[in-house]
Formats: C-alpha cells, sequence, structure tokens
C-alpha cells in the first residue's frame, strides 16, 4: 500500500511540474515564432550588438546570442547556424561564441522556468551571466596577450 501511495505522489508531483513548465515554455516558443515572423529578433540583436563589442564579440554574433540567450541551441540552431555561415567569422569569434552560448544557452527560457517555481530571477540571471561574462574577458585578455607575445 505504502508503495502505490508513493508512485501516486510522485507522479501528481512530476504531472504538476511538467504543467508549470510547458505554462512557462509555450508561450516562450509562441514569442519566438512572432519575434522572428515581425522582425523583432533582428530588432533585438541591434540592441544587443551594443554589448558584443566590450565582450570581444564581433557585432554579427548579435543575433545567434539573442536567439541562443531566449531559448538555447536546440531551437534556435537553425538561426545560429544562417548566422555563422553567412558572416565573415574567425575562428577566435566562433570559440568565443560557442564558450558564449555554451555557458548561458536559454538564459530567459530557463529563467522562467526557474522562477515559476519559485526561485528569484536576478539571483538565476546574475548566477549565469557574472561567471561567463568574467570568462570571456579574461579568455579575451589571455587571446590578446597570446597574440601580442607572437
Amino acid at each position: 500500500m505504502f508503495a502505490v501511495e508513493v508512485l501516486k505522489t510522485g507522479f501528481v508531483a512530476g504531472l504538476r511540474s511538467v504543467l508549470s513548465i510547458a505554462l512557462v515554455l509555450f508561450p516562450l516558443l509562441i514569442a519566438l515564432e512572432l519575434a522572428t515572423e515581425f522582425g523583432w529578433l533582428e530588432k533585438a540583436a541591434e540592441q544587443m550588438a551594443r554589448f558584443c563589442q566590450p565582450l570581444g564579440l564581433p557585432s554579427q554574433a548579435a543575433l545567434p546570442l539573442v536567439a541562443g540567450l531566449l531559448i538555447g541551441f536546440t531551437y534556435s540552431a537553425g538561426v545560429i547556424l544562417a548566422s555563422v555561415k553567412e558572416g565573415d567569422w574567425s575562428e577566435w569569434e566562433l570559440t568565443q561564441l560557442w564558450i558564449f552560448l555554451g555557458l548561458t544557452h536559454a538564459l530567459i527560457e530557463d529563467t522562467a522556468i526557474f522562477a515559476a517555481m519559485g526561485l528569484p530571477v536576478l539571483a538565476l540571471l546574475a548566477v549565469r551571466l557574472v561567471p561567463t561574462i568574467i570568462i570571456i574577458l579574461g579568455l579575451n585578455h589571455l587571446f590578446v596577450w597570446r597574440k601580442d607575445r607572437q
């Protein structure tokens, strides 16, 4: 009898979690489709381009960053790959892009999901963004230092 009660409780809790994730994820995916269709994604990329330069990323990294930060690699892979194919990227710029996205992919989606579960939004963002920015700036410094020594 105890095992049945545990299974029932686990099933109900799991179902609630899936539903709360779906309530966040579905609107995000719909918003992404609308943003792509109406050109909002490109407008967001124009705004993001201002933040690329201080991080040592090329301005062409803005669109892949917006797509990757919103919903991660899985759903934005087409946007990311198309931008990379269309642009003139150095090996270092691509490496930086993938490191940055690897550390922060789905930042908005994940934060929304965890916030729906009651976690603090600013703390979630800080825990992922601050170390990523420190790592990218550190790698840029190391790359420039090594390049200057050659």
